[in-house]
């Protein structure tokens, strides 16, 4: 994992990063969120907040300090490192009871990745308590082997039922028949851009149907992309051998000027709160 900028933040100090011990901080058990920033604003804080508290509830753990405490964190640190845009992680560590914060390397994608598509792969694994963000650095190293040994963007998950279930670091989405189609929320991770395409595609009447794709239909369908707060929404161009023509598929495109639209008036609104 990349650290960058000047500072990262424990508690309520602003530490300089040469001072970040990887494997001295994230011992024991932690939950986490990853909030992008854009023209110094954390992008939908609240869904954030509101799933931290989710994944907290489902691994029986009590956070210790408020959701104030963290948004004046988290504000305190975007201003010190003079961010306009970059990828903000924050941790809540339940053995040390240390709220941590800090920004990781800048690995956004390139406009002609979103303008053609990105290459993905299947892996037949699944994760443990798949509705909580949970840090598990193991099942993450294993991931980032297989997509580095791929030469591909993401890894897409199947599981022992060899369904189709999410992406290694998103929320996966399919087309067919002009329909979306993505896996229930009670068998991955509810993205807090999924919950955002969700609100799209019922205000734009794009039908939307959550159940589980068996991996071979991927053979039969017209689009793919997928979801994740760091790169927002992005088309799949291939899946292995797949090739797919998603990057031109018009619901697809259409959810991506929504969702643009949708940051764009977010900003917009903390804007001028402040």
């Amino acid at each position: 994992m990349g650290i960058s900028n000047k500072y990262f933040l424990l508690n309520e100090d602003l530490i300089d990063v040469k001072y970040f011990e990887e494997d001295k901080i994230f011992q024991g058990k932690n939950l986490y969120e990853v909030i992008k920033v854009k023209e110094g604003v954390p992008l939908f804080y609240e869904k954030h907040i509101e799933r931290l508290h989710n994944s907290a509830k489902l691994t029986n753990l009590q956070p210790w300090i408020s959701d104030s405490y963290i948004k004046e964190g988290l504000k305190k640190l975007i201003e010190a490192n003079e961010v306009e845009q970059g990828s903000l992680k924050f941790l809540l560590n339940f053995d040390k009871k240390s709220f941590l914060a800090f920004f990781e390397e800048n690995n956004f994608p390139t406009e002609i990745q979103y303008e053609e598509g990105v290459a993905a792969a299947l892996y037949h694994r699944e994760r443990v308590n798949p509705n909580a963000k949970v840090l598990n650095a193991e099942f993450r190293k294993d991931l980032d082997k297989f997509i580095k040994e791929k030469n591909i963007f993401e890894a897409i998950l199947v599981d022992r039922n060899e369904d189709i279930t999410e992406g290694s670091k998103s929320n996966v989405f399919v087309i067919k028949d002009e329909k979306v189609i993505t896996t229930p929320v009670k068998a991955v991770l509810p993205g807090t851009t999924r919950s955002t395409i969700l609100e799209i595609c019922k205000e734009e009447n794009i039908e939307l149907i959550e159940k589980k794709l068996y991996y071979k239909e991927i053979e039969n369908i017209e689009g793919m992309f997928i979801s994740s707060t760091p790169f927002d929404i992005l088309p799949i161009k291939n899946i292995d051998e797949i090739n797919l023509a998603s990057a031109d598929n018009k619901v697809i495109t259409t959810i991506m000027n929504a969702y643009r639209n949708k940051i764009k008036e977010y900003i917009k609104k903390d804007l001028n709160k402040q």
